[in-house]
């Protein structure tokens, strides 16, 4: 009878899924997960780095992605082996089920084998987005490593990279450079080692996903770099005229590795743009802001590439943006002009959502 074989043949079919899901490969992706929930160093790396230094592995050791590896050739062999479709004269499942002439055993399992490589496929996405979370928070922990060190090494320099707001004391960060320093190092220390470990981590990946899994993996983790350094800019660092040279150089080293996959990254172009504004003298700002005709709403210059609030929170965050006065930190005149010429508001004066200028939303603003 051939609905009794189908069905028969249906439960064995099932049988081996869940042994093969629930015993086997769910929990190796499961122990996966637990693996790379790791937090940084509490100590700051060592920077810069020697010359034979081994990159950090950046708390996503290269097996973690190896066994990613397997598990996605182990679920494809059994699926070739048992269920073979299309493999006429293999006596698999999915022949015998077709000769039985049952399209109800056949629905359901057809049915069973998606169901488990749906729950494998979701299991492994959450594998790797811990993984992801963990790269995250090692990059923040080399990019804050490498203020430290700017601030223990500056010497006689640090007493020019703090500004005093009331009684409290702003500290500029890594590219609050005084005129006159120099620019013999291509990239800041901290910029230099992760680009480098970063580089390291990708050959891993790229062994083991798939090209569409691996574009959507590095985009994702373009986006996360993106918002650590735009995220430690806009509240922590002040960017001087010649720290804006190194920090041109560093988001040009941070992009290059960001876009090793992927093609969602129009987030560090605009980016690019926006740097001119620590580059620009005070006189040339509007230009470059509004377009040479000086109009705001003509729709060209750095305001309709990145946004005006975009533009001005970013401009803000220059060196000479405020001045100390007796009454605390203050807009420069040159800042206080410009903002009424243009006829728009300070949005520093308020609280700055940072989430509003995430890559995703900056990605998005430049499709509008």
């Amino acid at each position: 009878d051939g609905d009794a074989r189908a069905r028969v043949i249906l439960a064995i079919y099932n049988q081996m899924c869940s042994f093969y899901g629930r015993a086997y490969l769910f929990p190796v992706l499961e122990a996966l997960d637990q693996m790379v929930k790791v937090s940084p160093p509490n100590t700051p790396p060592q920077l810069p780095m020697d010359d034979d230094a081994e990159p950090h592995i950046l708390g996503v050791e290269a097996g973690f992605w190896v066994s990613i590896e397997r598990v996605q050739t182990s679920a494809k062999n059994f699926d070739r082996e048992l269920w073979a479709e299309g493999r006429e004269g293999s006596a698999r499942v999915w022949e015998i089920l077709v000769q039985s002439g049952s399209a109800a055993s056949l629905s359901l399992a057809r049915e069973r084998r998606t169901n488990l490589f749906r729950e494998l496929e979701a299991k492994g996405e959450e594998a790797i987005l811990t993984a992801l979370d963990t790269l995250s928070r090692h990059i923040q922990w080399i990019l804050v490593g490498g203020e430290n060190l700017a601030n223990a090494t500056a010497g006689n320099r640090l007493l020019t990279n703090f500004q005093s707001l009331g009684q409290q004391v702003v500290q500029g960060g890594p590219y609050f450079v005084p005129a006159g320093s120099s620019l013999e190092a291509p990239n800041s220390p901290a910029v230099e080692y992760l680009t480098f470990c970063l580089r390291a981590q990708f050959a891993h990946v790229q062994q083991s996903l798939i090209s569409e899994s691996l574009s959507s993996f590095w985009t994702a983790l373009s986006k996360r770099l993106y918002d650590i350094l735009c995220a430690r800019l806009l509240q922590h660092y002040y960017v001087s005229t010649v720290g804006a040279v190194i920090l041109s150089r560093d988001v040009e080293a941070l992009r290059a590795v960001a876009m090793l996959a992927g093609n969602d990254h129009q987030h560090w172009d605009t980016l690019r743009e926006l740097l001119t504004l620590y580059m620009t003298p005070p006189d040339a700002l509007k230009t470059i802001l509004v377009g040479p005709e000086g109009d705001p709403k003509a729709g060209k210059g750095i305001f309709a590439r990145a946004g005006v609030d975009h533009s001005l929170v970013f401009m803000s965050r220059r060196s000479d943006f405020k001045v100390k006065t007796n009454q605390g930190m203050r807009k420069s005149q040159w800042a206080v002009e410009l903002l009424a010429e243009l006829g728009k508001k300070d949005p520093t004066d308020g609280v700055v959502n940072l989430a509003l200028y995430s890559a995703e939303l900056t990605n998005a603003m430049g499709h509008t």
